[in-house]
């Protein structure tokens, strides 16, 4: 029997100094992910990321960077320049930056798809984040292959 936990919803602008801190301790933290701009890697209040801040942020990674309004937000980094890291979410079709090193929080090191733990360096991962980050401007395109794709997966895991 699982133990019960009681859970608050905390607005980000106020969880960012503690999460900052246990990041620099060197701890990683487990968030659960509110909002579609992941979508279809990230389902809305149903999966969860690890972050960590051991990690450089690379190409095609994930990562939690905060906007100059304050505002925290999970994007994928589809391009390194010398002025900054382009980001953008996996629903959206508009890239956003250059984003600067310091406002970067934290890496995605893996991620909860409900109970299901994805570390990071799954190949499936890897192929999906790949193409997903450098095929972004055809993902009108892509996105209903992806999806179906994933319905399929699902769909055959069930009758096992």
């Amino acid at each position: 029997m699982k133990p019960s936990i009681s859970c608050e919803q905390i607005e980000t602008r106020l969880l960012l100094p503690f999460l900052n801190e246990l990041l620099l301790a060197g701890q990683n933290v487990r968030m659960t992910v509110t909002g579609v701009s992941m979508y279809p890697m990230l389902r809305n209040r149903q999966d969860s990321v690890c972050l960590t801040a051991q990690k450089k942020p690379n190409k095609y990674d994930v990562v939690l960077f905060v906007r100059d309004s304050g505002e925290a937000v999970l994007h994928r980094i589809i391009a390194c320049h010398k002025d900054g890291f382009i980001l953008l979410g996996d629903n959206q079709l508009t890239p956003e930056g250059p984003i600067v090193s310091s406002q970067i929080q934290a890496v995605v090191d893996g991620f909860y798809r409900g109970d299901t733990y994805i570390p990071d360096g799954t190949l499936w991962y890897h192929v999906y984040r790949v193409i997903w980050g450098r095929f972004w401007r055809a993902r009108r395109l892509l996105r209903p292959f992806v999806i179906g794709f994933g319905r399929l997966l699902k769909h055959l895991k069930r009758m096992e």
